[in-house]
């Protein structure tokens, strides 16, 4: 895992890309298909930086019709630690279907956001980013 800097980079990255002031960095998943196997939606280091930002997780919506979606579970990895977990429920909508956490990074650490869902449906998407300011 590297972080990267300069113009050009491209907008969905799994991957810490800081900003080229080094203020700020950001990371998106892009879309994923939901599956009831765990997928990784972001894995990043912060290398050098301590950074204060916002996880955004999007549960699954399917893409024709945005009253099917499903019921996820994401979870939350600092340096191996299991943070937590956040549900998302696109499926009921008795529950949040976009969750949001304000996290803090320490230096040389690594985040990773893992995703699974209740059903197996390649027409349902799902998404993450992360958004920070850099110390």
């Amino acid at each position: 895992m590297t972080n990267t800097t300069g113009r050009g980079l491209a907008v969905t990255s799994p991957q810490l890309i800081f900003s080229e002031d080094g203020k700020h960095c950001y990371a998106y998943s892009g879309e994923k298909t939901a599956t009831t196997a765990a997928k990784t939606y972001l894995d990043f280091e912060t290398k050098d930086a301590l950074v204060k930002g916002v996880l955004q997780v999007n549960g699954p919506v399917d893409d024709d019709t945005p009253t099917v979606g499903a019921t996820s579970a994401s979870q939350i990895y600092l340096n191996d630690v299991k943070l937590g977990i956040i549900k998302t429920d696109t499926k009921d909508e008795n529950q949040p279907g976009t969750e949001r956490w304000e996290l803090i990074l320490p230096p040389y650490s690594r985040l990773k956001v893992t995703m699974v869902d209740d059903g197996n449906e390649s027409d349902r998407y799902a998404s993450m980013s992360f958004i920070g300011q850099v110390y």
